[in-house]
């Protein structure tokens, strides 16, 4: 009996123990749970807020450079001009005794052309205020001697006459206008120019810059400063455009929008949607390319630039947090060992449903995670697989609607941008076919006004008085211009609505068309005309090629100079798997500040009446050129004679080269 009391009291005793042990065991583990959880959301709220201050710092720098980007422009500029008029104020108060002022004129400018700026892009250009002539211009010397009070931008705004108006008022100050750049194509680049009065010899001092180039010097500067920012063990500013090319940190430079972490996650797009809203929070799994690493999760933050379309972050490795968490949460559960050693069997068994608590709300997550996964996997076209109303957890119901606001996005933009694609489409065509159509039903109209002008000048004239006659004669002739003017438009539409084929066409054909053309007009003036043998094949649309070549030696014979008897030598050679074909003459030649403008449809350098002809000829041609990806241009030199050069590709790399000229 005793021993079966004892048997039964220790049991109690051992009953009891348990109890009241497991009761403060219990209360240990749940005040040391709380205290893990509560450590590790003010852990975590640190690193967030932290990174958030960090990258709201980076870009109100970046803002700040940003906003300062004219007033930085006008500050270089201004210095540079206040440069250039210490050089010209040191020339001319250094001058000698015997210098006259040409020479001291000269010496200026000479001093001031070499100077550049910024790559090449920045020089001086200096002007005579009371004549507007050119005196300096080191990115376009022809302008040079020329009255720049013509010149004008290109919305035909004048800018030599306003920075006149405005040195003769203040004697400097600021201009902003549209110009060509040195280093890029296009005519119209913002440009903000600073031009002071330099009084000696009333001349206009300026320097400009363009507000693009500036703005992508403070970029750089700007992405820089951001590079050299670092925090923590291996912390970093990262930045990208809304595009999804990278500025800074990995694959800097490349374009990485399709990129995807280890789960399917693109998280260039989630940044830049993040960044495009506003800013916010993204995680992720940073792409690991080493297999022998493991992928770490990541936080990142991030705010846009909305000026720039940048996305500007900073993340933090949700796994050192972890790691940081479950250090503390070792050092509380082994002080609770400590004092819970006959609490083992009780701890096996909170950890197996730990454990089941853990995999079943796995199952959970993973579950709403499938969704997203087959919402993504179709591209998000069938929004009723990711209802956010499903979603048991809050995190997971607001990333769906995220998610499904920016398939919405996407869609729109795409619908958008297939409706702009099929307006453009339509409009370029109906553009080329008004401009056809237009020159086409032009001539019938004026056909009848020509019929009625010719009538009322058989009928009436001599009838009516001197100027009613004179009054006829300016109708028919303005018919007449309009009529070449229309036919010479059309020929020009129809070059680019020719539906002919390309072929390998041989260019001896091609010459000898053209000159059989012109032979009437050839053996009129008493020409000598001079075409090569054995020219090469080039692939192209035979008769475009035959009226290109028509035009420049129907130019040639028609600009002849009146002293000597015309000569034309047409000769080719090969450059880079191309055709060069000169047409050369002997003719009236043309002054080089032209050289660009002959090209413009309907412009002339002669009157009307001295020269026939519409200004079509060689727009037409330099069309044909670049409708062959090739191009044309002229060296002339005035009273000396004129060589068009017009490159055209081969046909085959077995092409004839270099044709010796002979007089046929």
């Amino acid at each position: 009996m005793v021993r079966s009391l004892a048997v039964r009291l220790f049991v109690a005793f051992a009953l009891a123990f348990l109890t009241l042990y497991a009761y403060w065991g219990i209360n240990l583990y749940r005040s040391m749970d709380a205290q893990i959880h509560q450590r590790a959301e003010t852990l975590m709220e640190e690193r967030r807020t932290y990174i958030r201050a960090l990258v709201e710092s980076a870009v109100n720098a970046a803002e700040h450079h940003r906003r300062t980007i004219e007033a930085r422009l006008r500050r270089v500029i201004r210095e540079r001009v206040k440069r250039a008029l210490d050089v010209a104020e040191n020339i001319w108060r250094n001058r000698a005794p015997d210098a006259t002022e040409a020479d001291v004129r000269a010496a200026i400018r000479e001093a001031l052309r070499p100077l550049r700026f910024d790559g090449g892009r920045g020089y001086f250009y200096v002007f005579d205020m009371e004549t507007g002539e050119g005196i300096l211009h080191a990115a376009m010397p022809e302008l040079e001697g020329t009255d720049l009070r013509d010149v004008r931008d290109p919305d035909g705004r004048p800018i030599v006459p306003r920075m006149i108006d405005m040195l003769r008022e203040k004697r400097e100050g600021y201009y902003t206008y549209f110009w060509s750049h040195p280093n890029k194509p296009g005519e119209r680049h913002l440009k903000v120019a600073y031009s002071a009065l330099f009084e000696p010899l009333g001349w206009g001092i300026a320097c400009g810059d363009y507000v693009d180039d500036m703005t992508a010097d403070i970029k750089a500067e700007t992405l820089a400063q951001l590079e050299a920012i670092h925090f923590g063990n291996d912390g970093y500013i990262f930045a990208g455009t809304w595009d999804g090319r990278s500025l800074l940190g990995p694959a800097q430079g490349q374009t990485v929008w399709a990129v995807e972490d280890p789960n399917g996650v693109k998280v260039v797009q989630h940044l830049a949607a993040a960044a495009r809203a506003g800013g916010g929070f993204v995680s992720y799994v940073v792409p690991i390319t080493d297999e022998d690493l493991e992928p770490q999760h990541k936080l990142s933050y991030v705010l846009p630039v909305p000026e720039w379309e940048w996305y500007v972050g900073a993340g933090v490795s949700i796994d050192d947090i972890n790691a940081s968490i479950a250090e503390i949460g070792a050092v509380m559960r082994r002080d609770a060992l400590n004092d819970l050693i006959l609490g083992t069997a009780l701890m096996a068994l909170m950890a197996a449903a730990s454990y089941l608590i853990a995999l079943q709300s796995a199952r959970r997550v993973g579950a709403e995670v499938r969704r997203l996964e087959t919402f993504l996997e179709d591209d998000g076209r069938h929004p009723e697989v990711l209802n956010p109303d499903d979603a048991r957890f809050g995190e997971s119901r607001r990333l769906a609607i995220a998610v499904r606001a920016m398939a919405a996005r996407r869609d729109a933009a795409e619908a958008a941008l297939e409706r702009q694609t099929e307006s453009l489409e339509k409009s370029n065509a109906d553009l080329e076919r008004f401009a056809y159509v237009a020159s086409h039903d032009l001539r019938e109209p004026l056909r009848i006004i020509s019929s009625y002008v010719g009538l009322l000048r058989r009928r009436y004239r001599g009838r009516l008085d001197a100027d009613a006659d004179t009054f006829i004669d300016y109708a028919a002739d303005g018919a007449q211009r309009m009529h070449d003017m229309i036919g010479d438009l059309l020929e020009y539409a129809r070059v680019k609505t020719s539906d002919t084929p390309f072929a390998t066409v041989p260019l001896d054909r091609v010459l000898d068309q053209a000159r059989s053309n012109l032979t009437r007009r050839i053996r009129e003036i008493d020409a000598m005309v001079e075409i090569p043998d054995g020219l090469p094949s080039v692939r192209g649309k035979e008769s475009l090629l035959v009226s290109l070549f028509q035009n420049l030696l129907e130019n040639a014979l028609k600009y002849r100079h009146p002293d000597r008897r015309p000569q034309v030598r047409v000769s080719s050679r090969i450059e880079a798997e191309a055709c060069v074909m000169s047409v050369t003459d002997n003719g009236l030649g043309i002054d080089p500040a032209f050289h660009d403008r002959i090209f413009r449809i309907f412009q002339r350098l002669h009157p009307g009446g001295t020269y026939p002809g519409t200004g079509v000829g060689l727009s037409i041609c330099q069309s044909i050129a670049e409708t062959h990806d090739g191009r044309i241009w002229v060296d002339s030199e005035p009273d000396i004679g004129s060589a068009f050069h017009v490159s055209l590709p081969l046909a085959t790399q077995g092409s004839a080269g270099n044709g010796e000229a002979v007089t046929r």
